[in-house]
């Protein structure tokens, strides 16, 4: 999500906390590096914290939710409440989600959608209250709609509402809508923006798998199928494209076969909660 953002997340501290001054590798011409803050800086204190929550975004950019969480959770501050701008809530959010600690999850997503619906936190400093533009908009609603999902009803429909008002007409937008649809129980219309995204790449592995998910989600195993293959076939060592044939199969009703992909999918990425869940499965007669 957004590359090009830039890793310097800010966070609002106690007084009494803010008395202890960052060491140098923390700041100015000195500052070399988040993990060499990290190590300069004595944990439980407020650049130590910010260097946690820096790296944590720099591994959750990266793609690794298990490093992430180690760092996010380092970050944490005794007696505190973090508070911080508009990505690093999503950006936990998210990262929480996939860990199953869905009510801190929640906590952080009502916090994020605070910043796009007119409310941030009280109190919040200039430099941490930036604009959200659409191009920002649509991703980060895209993160927090399947957590807000279970949470208040009416800002759930605010939210969803605003996503589904933004275009998607390119494959990243057109994915992604395709995903949070999926996880809203909206099949058919996921289906469509699954449908749309491949035919902008219809060789790609992930253009496959995310068709194949939305699919097999929507009652359309059989039809799936091929596109699971063939997206397990390209990128064989992607967690994310063995748990959909795993799906896939078992509602085929091939359920060794699905708990075969569902034990490689939890060797590939052993952090995620959605991997250890057990999938449904009746065998064919």
């Amino acid at each position: 999500m957004t590359p090009m953002l830039s890793l310097l997340f800010a966070l609002m501290t106690s007084p009494a906390q803010a008395q202890e001054p960052p060491p140098p590798a923390c700041i100015g011409a000195t500052f070399v590096s988040w993990q060499a803050c990290a190590e300069a800086a004595r944990e439980g204190t407020p650049a130590y914290s910010l260097a946690m929550i820096n790296l944590g975004t720099e591994a959750y950019l990266n793609g690794d939710l298990a490093a992430a969480l180690v760092h996010y959770d380092k970050a944490r501050l005794d007696g505190q409440e973090m508070t911080s701008d508009v990505l690093f809530h999503t950006f936990r959010a998210d990262t929480l989600r996939y860990a199953g600690r869905m009510d801190e999850a929640r906590a952080d997503a009502r916090i994020a959608w605070g910043f796009l619906d007119g409310r941030p936190p009280a109190d919040l400093p200039a430099d941490l209250a930036r604009p959200v533009d659409n191009e920002l908009r649509a991703p980060i609603l895209s993160i927090l709609l399947p957590i807000m999902k279970e949470d208040d009803a009416g800002a759930f429909r605010r939210a969803r509402d605003q996503y589904l008002a933004l275009p998607a007409t390119d494959w990243t937008t057109l994915s992604q809508r395709s995903g949070v649809l999926t996880s809203l129980g909206e099949h058919e219309s996921a289906v469509t923006a699954s449908k749309a995204a491949l035919d902008l790449r219809p060789q790609d592995p992930l253009s496959q798998n995310n068709h194949c998910y939305a699919l097999a989600e929507a009652g359309r195993a059989a039809e799936a199928l091929p596109y699971c293959e063939s997206a397990v076939a390209g990128l064989p060592e992607l967690g994310p494209v063995r748990h959909s044939l795993a799906t896939v199969l078992a509602k085929l009703g091939r359920c060794a076969d699905a708990e075969a992909q569902l034990v490689i999918a939890r060797r590939l990425e052993p952090g995620s909660s959605l991997y250890r869940e057990q999938l449904t499965c009746t065998p064919k007669g």
